[in-house]
């Protein structure tokens, strides 16, 4: 009996046993990502079995039959392992950290791949998750602060109108252009800024000369490589929706005379003039200003006309992008869909973009691997000048007079001519700037194509054979019309114009590649050739003498007065030849040769070829048994490189004799006229840049703290210039190959985990870029040159020893005043005037010593916070509104410190003159370039503040979706800047983007945005 029992106990324990273990299998998912995002394909495994899965193409995994006291493994290839304990938990988040010794094939190279650990150069990473964050238009915006050694300048808020200006560790040509080069997916892309942002996977920034010597001839200012998205990296299908909306408005507005103060400014004025001028002015107010439209009997402004914000508004912008990504078994597809409407804070100004882009891959047999990738992109976009010193809306709306309302008591458009009082005062001719945004339009369409076609044939093992053919197409077209009520701009005639530009670049590479490890000895070699060809076509239509406006472009032979038509047609092709070859041996030491052998069609008969070659060295010392064991030293690595690159980016057809054509009246026929306009130079080279750079690498803490720092010298010789001749010859300058310029610096990325928990990561990034430019040398005799012509002549200068980027004006030294007449130092007229230097000097410069970021990303649970600080130190901004702004009050408006700041007597140390009329008949002010048009540039912005919130999975999937996050973020949020600096922006340039010596040159910019967003991303 008691052995029955006994079995019967044992049964039921068994059995209560088996059910106790049933119960105890769960269902576990989650997120796994690293310090920048979700990390698709990341193998999740319960420890000691075989039951296993891996995460979605945005990070997310389920894992069933788990027990409850199991502990998953998590783990990446490139990162370590990570073992966390279920402990009854059905949502487990996990953030890998990079394993130093593992992360191994992640850098993009020149045509190809290389282990990071293996690289000798310096490179730096973008993700595109990082870039995506702050919604902006183009992706070199949203690049800011993300890579060392990079400078970008968004020297405009204007959407779409132009391009942000990127320059790689200082600047280093005269003539040629300072651009890097774009790579998209292996072919060279010339406009860079129309690229939609959503569709980048990754960038990489090549820097020293080992690592962009592989393209030679146009690696000088830098490459950067950029990697698009593709179909799935695993099997299965995903479809996501990218959504965000923003407002924006004037971060920041100029502080100019309201109605009230312009009229008390007059009246000083007249004071002034009767008092040292000698003058006799009535003070009377109500003689002043009769018109009893705009002012009441006792001369007091009837209206108060903020033209800033008339002219300005908030606008509403969206961004929409579909995506649809598959990989079978031996393919993959991914199809994107982009649109995007980005509305400016100035009136009617907006750029907006429909973008598709395709890409198929597939191993159709063993040895053959194909892959196609096409982009199409159509922007278009009205846009309003930022060049030039016209009377266009960006200048009207700090110069209009405060005290005319938008429209008169007829309801029409107010002009500077709309008062009985402008033929007495002589008021600058202008129109109202909410006019001119209404009645001129400027259009512009640019359709691109872009893509290739790829065969990668397999050789042997490691050994393959790839073949590429690239094309990147532009379509451009310009139409513009002013009407014929502009005052000063297109009055009475009005004008209309249409511009055609058609580009067609192609390239066709072939290269071999052989990848092998023996034993301890790893080879990464590459050769290969290339052929580029670019053809550019371009018309002009002009015509003015309208009737009226109703027309505008679309019949041009409405007008009575057309110009003469206009074309144009250049074409370049280059062939080359290419290596690099790449030896590590026992995962210590590495070395890397590369060379490239260039032939151009722009250079002279006698130098047509160059070759550039470069050498790098790297030592992974963590590798090293003595440091095997270091609790402290995760991560340490030397390099060093030295190597010669070019600058070809130049115009074509420089190294030949040109014949200037046309034609010309007489006799009221039009006849055809030439001549030779320059002389031939059949020696006219490349420009060359060699450059040392050595770095290291450091890891501490398992590598939650990470330093990457680098020191290059740059120096460029052959600097092609525009040298001057003789008039005697007939001609003016030639291209000639003479000047040097260096540029030297630092830069310096730190990484940091200080807090990584479960429920909480804390990563913070500083970014800090140090450059000092010098020329070296400019010509036979050193001799300046000066440039960009205005005010008081040039306004810059190049001169041996200085910055490229050099101000030159007369330095201001205070203004006379009652005591320097009364010491018998001058009469009495001059008093209130201008004191400055007898001869001009370099009063400041453009290009900062220290750019940098300072970016922080709080993660807890399901909620982030990033804060992206950006920094500008050691630089200065000329602030050429002064001109108007200051020294021409009176026939219009200016800033307010005309007002408070300006001489009266009592301040005699102020910097600026006494208010004196430039009205007709009045005294005039002494205005010309000078010190005091200069403030600090440097400034503290917050970039972006955006907080975002990624539901748990399993409310995800109560919805039907695999992953949905919400974000909100504001760009610009604020910007801490010098007291002296009176503009919108300091980064800024009224010099236009290509213009390299007018960078933070500023007439009058176009108003920077605050923006704020709300977004949404959603997978299926």
């Amino acid at each position: 009996m008691k052995t029955i029992l006994m079995k019967k106990l044992a049964l039921f324990t068994a059995l209560f046993c088996a059910v106790g273990a049933v119960q105890a299998q769960i269902t576990v998912s989650g997120t796994v990502s690293d310090a920048s995002g979700p990390l698709p394909g990341a193998n999740i495994v319960v420890k000691g079995t075989t039951n296993g899965t891996q995460t979605d193409f945005d990070g997310n995994y389920t894992l069933n039959d788990v027990p409850e006291d199991a502990v998953i493994v998590f783990s990446y290839i490139g990162y370590k392992n990570n073992e966390v304990p279920v402990d009854g938990r059905t949502t487990i988040n996990v953030t890998l950290r990079e394993d130093a010794q593992a992360l191994d094939e992640v850098v993009v190279v020149g045509y190809g791949t290389m282990r990071k650990s293996d690289v000798t150069g310096s490179i730096s990473v973008a993700k595109g998750e990082d870039l995506v964050k702050n919604q902006q238009f183009s992706a070199l915006d949203n690049l800011r602060g993300k890579v060392s050694g990079v400078n970008i300048y968004s020297n405009s808020g204007q959407p779409g109108a132009y391009q942000s200006r990127v320059v790689i560790r200082g600047l280093s040509t005269i003539n040629s252009s300072s651009t890097p080069l774009y790579v998209v997916d292996g072919v060279v892309m010339e406009d860079f800024g129309l690229v939609n942002p959503n569709d980048i996977e990754s960038m990489e920034v090549l820097k020293d000369a080992s690592a962009t010597a592989i393209y030679g001839a146009r690696g000088a200012n830098g490459v950067i490589l950029v990697t698009t998205k593709r179909g799935k990296k695993s099997e299965g299908l995903a479809i996501t929706y990218q959504s965000s909306v923003s407002l924006s408005s004037p971060a920041r507005y100029m502080d100019v005379l309201n109605a009230q103060e312009w009229t008390d400014a007059f009246m000083i004025g007249l004071e002034n003039e009767n008092k040292y001028m000698g003058y006799d002015w009535p003070l009377d107010r109500s003689y002043w200003f009769s018109d009893r439209e705009f002012f009441d009997e006792n001369g007091n402004p009837l209206y108060d006309t903020d033209w800033q914000r008339e002219a300005t508004r908030t606008a509403l912008s969206h961004n929409h992008q579909v995506g649809i990504q598959s990989r079978g078994e031996k393919s993959s597809v991914g199809a994107f869909l982009n649109y995007t409407d980005q509305q400016g804070v100035v009136n009617n100004t907006y750029s907006k973009r429909v973008n598709a882009k395709v890409a198929f891959d597939a191993d159709p047999t063993d040895w053959l691997s194909t892959s196609i990738n096409l982009m199409v992109n159509h922007t278009w976009g009205r846009y309003t000048p930022e060049t030039g010193g016209g009377q266009d809306a960006r200048r009207t709306m700090i110069e209009m007079l405060p005290w005319m309302p938008v429209r008169d008591s007829d309801g029409n458009y107010t002009t500077s001519a709309s008062t009985t009082m402008a033929d007495g005062f002589g008021f600058e001719g202008m129109s109202n700037p909410v006019m001119i945004l209404e009645k001129q339009k400027r259009m512009n369409y640019n359709t691109q194509i872009f893509g290739n076609a790829a065969l990668t044939f397999h050789l042997a093992d490691g050994l393959d054979l790839k073949t590429q053919y690239g094309v990147d197409s532009h379509n451009i077209t310009y139409r513009g019309y002013s009407s014929i009520d502009l005052n000063n701009l297109s009055m009475p005639n009005g004008w209309a114009e249409v511009q055609h530009t058609n580009t067609f670049y192609w390239q066709e590479e072939t290269y071999l590649t052989y990848n092998k490890t023996f034993d301890k000895h790893r080879i990464n070699a590459m050769a290969g050739l290339s052929w580029q060809e670019r053809k550019y076509n371009y018309d002009r239509s002009y015509t003015e003498g309208f009737s009226d406006d109703f027309f505008e472009w679309f019949n041009l032979g409405a007008g009575t007065t057309p110009d003469a038509p206009d074309s144009d047609f250049n074409r370049w092709a280059m062939n080359s030849y290419f290596l690099r070859l790449a030896y590590t041996f026992n995962d210590k030491y590495s070395a890397t040769l590369t060379g490239r052998y260039d032939g151009s069609s722009k250079f002279g008969d006698n130098n047509k070829y160059a070759f550039f070659p470069s050498a790098g060295l790297a030592w992974n010392i963590s590798q090293e048994d003595f440091l095997a064991d270091s609790n402290l030293i995760s991560k340490l690595k030397l390099h060093t490189s030295y190597g010669v690159t070019g600058n070809s980016e130049i115009d074509p057809y420089q190294s030949l004799a040109l014949v200037d054509s046309g034609t010309q009246l007489q006799d009221g026929t039009r006849v055809p006229w030439s001549y030779i306009n320059t002389i031939e130079n059949p020696d006219l080279k490349w420009e060359k840049t060699a450059q040392f750079d050595i770095g290291v690498d450091l890891g501490l803490f398992e590598n939650r703290l990470n330093l990457e720092a680098s020191f290059y010298h740059k120096k460029t010789t052959d600097l092609l210039l525009e040298t001057p001749l003789p008039t005697s010859t007939g001609f003016s300058f030639f291209y000639k190959n003479i000047g040097s310029v260096a540029n030297r610096g630092l830069d310096i990325m730190v990484n940091a985990y200080p807090v990584q928990t479960e429920d909480f990561t804390w990563n913070t990034t500083l970014n800090m870029n140090y450059n000092k430019n010098e020329i070296l040398q400019l010509g036979e005799n050193n001799e300046d040159i000066e440039l960009n012509n205005w005010v008081g002549g040039s306004n810059s200068i190049l001169r041996v020893g200085e910055n490229l980027s050099s101000f030159f004006g007369y330095r201001r030294l205070g203004v006379y005043t009652e005591e320097d007449f009364e010491n018998g130092d001058i009469t009495r007229d001059q008093i209130g005037r201008a004191k400055r230097t007898s001869e001009k000097e370099i009063i400041g410069k453009g290009m900062p010593d220290w750019t940098g970021s300072f970016i922080n990303t709080f993660s807890y649970k399901n909620f982030d916070l990033t804060v992206d600080m950006q920094f500008v130190w050691g630089v200065e901004t000329m602030q050429q509104f002064y001109h108007p702004a200051y020294d021409r009050f009176g026939i219009t408006n200016g800033l307010s410190n005309i007002l408070y700041d300006a001489y009266d007597g009592t301040n005699p140390n102020t910097m600026q003159q006494a208010i004196y009329l430039t009205n007709s008949g009045h005294a005039g002010q002494d205005t010309t370039v000078d010190s005091s048009w200069i403030a600090d540039g440097s400034y503290l912005r917050a970039n972006l503040i955006q907080l975002g919130y990624t539901f748990p999975s399993e409310k995800s999937a109560t919805l039907g979706l695999s992953q949905l996050r919400l974000y909100m973020n504001v760009n610009n949020a604020f910007v801490v800047t010098s007291s002296d600096f009176n503009g919108y922006d300091p980064e800024a340039t009224s010099q236009g983007s290509t213009n390299k010596f007018g960078q933070n040159m500023a007439f009058y910019s176009y108003p920077r945005a605050r923006t704020w967003t709300l977004g949404v991303n959603v997978t299926f």
